[in-house]
């Protein structure tokens, strides 16, 4: 259902043209666990952008179910991001000035859903990773473990049809790292999500149904 196809990725900076993405290819079905295995500056984060939409290839094309992503208009790549992909990223990026429970009901706002089903779908969702009695509380009231949780929630209140999670325990401690990953296989398995993590980590390779190996930008193994 996603696909990469000789992705490039350039970066122009004062001193060089960077060359993070080197012609990568991939392919994931619908369904799958996939982990992105590789060490700090890869090339993974940038990947995970392109895979996601968030950032255009140098060269090269993105297709989420058999469409070229970056050959429509940017307002429409935006709905798709919106309704078809869920994000997790290390830092959490949650609103301050909201609740726990505000925050997952964002993106269910922003797709249009009236504000008392996308309540209805933010609690369901509370209730699924553990911090019902957690609502009301900011971010700042929140344990790193308790935030990603939340940003987990959020990811998933569009239904999306991919997780896309970007070194999702890179800033937790290990123990609850663990718990985070064990969250995500749950979901996944529970809801037949497709979910892609880019990641450093041993332990998340260790659960996934298939390991991408990527090195200096380029995809160094599959299993």
């Amino acid at each position: 259902m996603l696909e990469a196809r000789h992705v490039h990725k350039y970066y122009n900076t004062q001193q060089t043209k960077l060359h993070v993405l080197k012609g990568v290819s991939l392919k994931i079905s619908k369904g799958e666990f996939v982990c992105i295995l590789g060490a700090s500056g890869a090339g993974k984060s940038t990947l995970l952008h392109l895979l996601g939409g968030l950032d255009r290839p140098t060269k090269g094309e993105v297709l989420l179910n058999g469409r070229n992503i970056y050959t429509i208009k940017d307002k429409e790549r935006a709905l798709v991001r919106n309704r078809l992909i869920g994000f997790v990223f290390q830092f959490y990026h949650l609103l301050p000035e909201f609740t726990a429970l505000e925050n997952i009901m964002l993106p269910g706002l922003v797709c249009g859903l009236p504000a008392a089903e996308a309540k209805k779908k933010a609690q369901n969702l509370l209730s699924q990773v553990g911090l019902e009695k957690r609502s009301t509380h900011r971010p700042s009231e929140l344990s790193g473990g308790e935030q990603q949780r939340i940003a987990i929630a959020r990811a998933l209140v569009n239904e999306p049809e991919i997780l896309l999670c970007d070194e999702p325990t890179g800033n937790l401690d290990s123990k609850t790292g663990e718990k985070i990953c064990d969250l995500l296989s749950g979901v996944g398995k529970e809801n037949n999500y497709t979910i892609l993590i880019a990641t450093h980590s041993e332990r998340i390779a260790g659960i996934s149904s298939r390991v991408l190996s990527i090195k200096d930008g380029q995809m160094a193994s599959g299993v």
